[in-house]
């Protein structure tokens, strides 16, 4: 019996050894990492469309020939017409950009007999466009250039920073909108906002399983820009902003 009753004490404060333990891990790192019940969690999305004020145009000069002079002569000459052509639609010299210079000589493919090499000479060039007025101005002779490839466009806004904070505003707006109409269906009342991020909140609302299928992600180069499929065309720059947000519930 009292081997007995020494099992059953020793039982009875192992228990409580490990009831003790867990509730501290509850407190202190379980419960610190997610968020006090009860809660709701929302997505908020906003949309706009402006007209962008700037527009980029990015594209390659190549030019080849079996004379390593007239080579460098071709280069150099499309190189001051294009300088040329900017400059008489009022672009600044700081505004052009022209980067990754390259010469080489390679085999004549064509001409497998031949000793003589094919000399290549490329460089890209980068061209900020400040006033649009001008954009077909620039773009029409420009496509009449030999030796241009890779030719593509781009456009932004200056006023970037505050349209993407409306946004984020806007999204935020609405996912209180949203947060307060499920509520409303349940007779609660919305309460303090727990968390807020931009996009989702990935692995808070995995731990707690809120992760939704459908997502309003965007790659980051349709959010930061329009990119010009026809070239005299300038298009509209569609942006949106995506809000997560945690709120307590009254």
């Amino acid at each position: 019996m009292l081997i007995r009753a020494l099992q059953d004490f020793t039982t009875t404060i192992k228990k409580a050894f490990f009831l003790g333990f867990a509730l501290c891990f509850h407190h202190s790192g379980f419960a610190s990492q997610l968020p006090d019940y009860p809660f709701i969690h929302s997505t908020g999305v906003a949309y706009t469309q402006v007209n962008p004020d700037f527009g980029e145009i990015n594209f390659d000069v190549n030019v080849s020939d079996a004379d390593s002079e007239k080579v460098l002569s071709l280069a150099t000459t499309r190189l001051s017409e294009i300088k040329t052509l900017f400059a008489s639609q009022g672009v600044l010299d700081e505004d052009i950009i022209i980067r990754d210079v390259k010469k080489e000589a390679k085999k004549d493919l064509a001409n497998a007999n031949s000793a003589e090499p094919i000399y290549h000479m490329s460089y890209s060039v980068a061209l900020k466009v400040r006033d649009l007025k001008n954009w077909q101005a620039i773009m029409a002779p420009l496509l009449q250039l030999s030796n241009i490839d890779r030719l593509e466009t781009s456009f932004d806004s200056t006023d970037r920073d505050k349209i993407e904070l409306d946004l984020s505003i806007a999204a935020a707006k609405d996912a209180q909108r949203k947060a307060t109409g499920l509520l409303t269906a349940y007779g609660k009342r919305l309460g303090a906002v727990m968390a807020i991020t931009e996009g989702k909140l990935k692995n808070l609302s995995t731990a707690i399983g809120l992760v939704s299928e459908k997502s309003t992600s965007y790659s980051e180069v349709e959010r930061r820009k329009a990119i010009g499929e026809d070239l005299f065309v300038i298009p509209p720059l569609k942006l949106q902003s995506s809000v997560d947000v945690i709120f307590r519930i009254k």
